[in-house]
């Protein structure tokens, strides 16, 4: 039994609550300070080249963006668009049968493109 299957099981009504608190509260440790928004992205696997055997990146594409004011605010948006774009029963992107997935996330800023330039193999 996965870790998101024993949440749903044990705590079927605040598991998502738990999943959003948490994903706020790293944004907040690892930025400093109160996240203002939430961003939605598309991702993709993309083919980096031959190296090693072959190797992959994840490439974003921004969806939406929406504005948050405070922690409440925060946690029922995360939670509304999970929801909507179905990303709590999402098969994961390393999968070769999926084309793509969902990615929400708290951020200071506007939803942007990832990565900037295309990584390369050193």
């Amino acid at each position: 039994m996965s870790y998101l299957s024993y949440l749903q099981a044990t705590y079927p009504r605040t598991w998502k609550v738990r999943r959003a608190l948490n994903s706020y509260n790293i944004h907040k440790e690892w930025e400093g300070e109160e996240p203002t928004t939430v961003t939605v992205h598309e991702t993709y696997q993309c083919y980096g080249g031959p190296e090693e055997g072959g190797w992959w990146y994840t490439k974003g594409w921004p969806v939406q963006t929406i504005c948050i004011f405070n922690k409440r605010q925060a946690v029922k948006a995360y939670i509304q668009y999970s929801d909507e774009y179905e990303v709590w029963d999402q098969p994961d992107l390393g999968l070769s049968t999926t084309v793509s997935n969902y990615d929400i996330n708290f951020s200071k800023d506007y939803a942007q493109a990832y990565p900037t330039e295309r990584p390369h193999y050193y």
